[in-house]
């Protein structure tokens, strides 16, 4: 295991994915967040906030791990109302990179979906602020982004007679 290294960023988990997202302060992170987790409890899906605004990221057997510092797992500020608890979980494998940008492409180059975090090449979902397009569209981008992604391995359990 790496040295972990604390990064301004927001994680999640939906369905077993875990989801990165990076953005300036103030783009939207937040919100777009708290907008995934709410859209999958009523969709009866499972989804846990890992942190809000800073995660500390190591590298185990090359998959790239997200972890709550101590002090803000759970936590998420809900500007205008102020910090709020969701369910969540201490860590959890990345699976999906979304960064927050400030403008918008209509036809993506391949190059552009994937980037590099701490040596791990991971899928990258990048999407227009706010200014740019409406929370429907931000939320459809990353849902799309999430089923291109590869089946999630599973483990095999091993029966003895």
């Amino acid at each position: 295991m790496s040295n972990p290294v604390n990064i301004h960023s927001t994680g999640l988990v939906l369905n077993g994915r875990g989801i990165l997202l990076r953005g300036p302060s103030g783009v939207g992170k937040s919100l777009l967040t708290l907008e995934l987790l709410n859209d999958a409890e009523i969709r009866g899906q499972k989804a846990s906030l890992v942190a809000d605004d800073r995660i500390d990221l190591t590298v185990e057997n090359g998959v790239l791990i997200m972890h709550a510092p101590p002090a803000i797992g759970g936590l998420i500020e809900l500007r205008g109302r102020g910090i709020i608890k969701k369910p969540h979980v201490e860590s959890a494998p990345v699976h999906l990179i979304v960064d927050i940008i400030g403008k918008l492409v209509r036809l993506v180059e391949e190059d552009a979906l994937v980037t590099e975090v701490e040596g791990v090449m991971l899928p990258r979902c990048p999407v227009p602020n706010r200014s740019v397009v409406d929370s429907a569209h931000q939320q459809l981008l990353v849902q799309e982004a999430i089923k291109a992604l590869p089946p999630l391995k599973t483990r095999r359990v091993k029966k003895t007679a």
